[in-house]
């Protein structure tokens, strides 16, 4: 009889070699080339169309191109370590993915290819494929359904498999049959809600949340409602609240909650639909101060505070492309077109809460500053001469895309000019 022992050391050389056959050196799908204005823009439309089809009562159809998919895989690769490429056929559509992983023994890339079939009446894989392994269909066909549910709950499990199928594909054009489920937000809601339940550690306290919310109210309503004010009205007083409230080494902790708080109040309440449900119906109720103002305009007051709150969410990274991207969105014809005074607004409010949010010793500096009165130079660069309402060919002709040398000159001018602020700087140059 085979000893504990053994039977150990034969599950870690299996586990081993498992590990080894799932992932590679090299991905079978190489990085993408940087998106441009057209591609996000399609990117965009497509997500459009497809939450608008979700929200109806009954089944309907969604044409979806090859050039959408491919622009959304470029916009997922520019956020994070995913590269994909869809390969449509009259009988399919054939998905390879290559996912970066992090440091291991066993390989830099987890790769996969996949054929969805064309099959009007159910959800079909077929031909999958896990770096060396080749699993049967059969095997994909009862996993699948079983796997989902086992992560996202029965419920909401059968809700993403009966959400769509492929029913025909010519010309590169597929055609997706959707079926939107009874109560769409609030069904979609719960979906993210399970999603976000499987990290323990949320990053913020809910009720916190709550908590300056109220001081948000109270403060709104010390104004006249047609008087226009400054972020610095409401931002100033709500993380010097952080300062005095929070605990030694937590006022990180508590700068989450209030920045999410700010989110809520001065941006939409949809960022619930991230955060899960955090205010009470009262709070709700209460109509927010929106004549609140950053560098005289409303739209850069909008990208600080979206971009501080993805930041709390999301990693750096993230947060960056997501507002690289809503200005290459603006630059396609019909919009207002690119703008380095809204980059600036993102990463200023990206920076905002990366100093504040991540490690209680900057945290405590920067609150420290507050107790000098907070200006609006403090907080955010003048865009007197940054470069907006650029067209698609304007930016094109001027800055190629956003991987070219001239395009990071002008957001690494951005950037340092954002670090000398004395909000921002090092302790050693204050």
């Amino acid at each position: 009889m085979l000893s504990l022992g053994a039977l150990a050391l034969a599950g870690a050389i299996g586990l081993c070699w498992l590990l080894f056959s799932l992932t590679d050196d090299q991905p079978w799908v190489e990085p993408p080339a940087a998106a441009e204005p057209k591609q996000a823009y399609h990117a965009k439309q497509l997500a459009k169309r497809t939450l608008r089809l979700i929200q109806r009562q009954h089944p309907d159809r969604l044409e979806v191109s090859h050039t959408e998919l491919q622009s959304l895989s470029r916009l997922l690769a520019r956020a994070y370590p995913i590269y994909s490429r869809f390969n449509p056929t009259p009988d399919g559509l054939w998905v390879s993915a290559s996912v970066r992983l992090p440091d291991n023994p066993f390989g830099k890339f987890l790769s996969l290819q996949l054929q969805l079939p064309v099959s009007p009446n159910q959800l079909r894989l077929t031909d999958l494929q896990l770096g060396q392994l080749q699993l049967p269909d059969s095997w994909t066909q009862r996993l699948l359904p079983s796997l989902v549910k086992l992560v996202l709950g029965q419920q909401q499990g059968q809700l993403l498999l009966d959400l769509a199928r492929l029913e025909q594909i010519q010309n590169d054009q597929l055609q997706l049959r959707i079926q939107p489920p009874v109560e769409p937000e609030r069904q979609l809601s719960r979906l993210l809600e399970r999603l976000r339940g499987f990290d323990d550690d949320l990053g913020f306290e809910p009720a916190w949340v709550a908590k300056y919310y109220d001081e948000l109210l109270l403060l709104g309503q010390g104004l006249e409602p047609r008087k226009w004010v400054s972020l610095n009205y409401f931002l100033a007083p709500l993380m010097r609240s952080v300062q005095q409230q929070a605990p030694d080494g937590e006022q990180h902790l508590h700068a989450r909650s209030a920045i999410l708080a700010l989110s809520l109040y001065q941006g939409s309440f949809r960022f619930e639909q991230l955060t899960g449900p955090v205010l009470s119906e009262p709070q709700r109720r209460q109509r927010p101060h929106y004549r609140t103002l950053l560098r005289g305009r409303i739209d850069l007051r909008q990208h600080f505070v979206y971009s501080a709150a993805i930041q709390v969410l999301a990693d750096a990274g993230s947060s960056y492309a997501i507002g690289e991207f809503k200005e290459l969105l603006d630059s396609v014809a019909g919009g207002s077109g690119f703008s380095f005074a809204d980059l600036a607004a993102d990463r200023a409010g990206t920076l905002f809460a990366m100093r504040v949010s991540r490690d209680p010793q900057q945290a405590a500096e920067l609150l420290t500053r507050l107790d000098q009165p907070l200006r609006e130079s403090d907080l955010m660069i003048s865009i007197d001469r940054l470069p907006e309402g650029l067209t698609e060919a304007e930016f094109q002709q001027r800055y190629g895309d956003i991987n070219s040398e001239a395009y990071r000159r002008m957001t690494e001018q951005i950037d340092q000019r954002l670090l000398a602020l004395r909000l921002y700087r090092d302790s050693q140059q204050q």
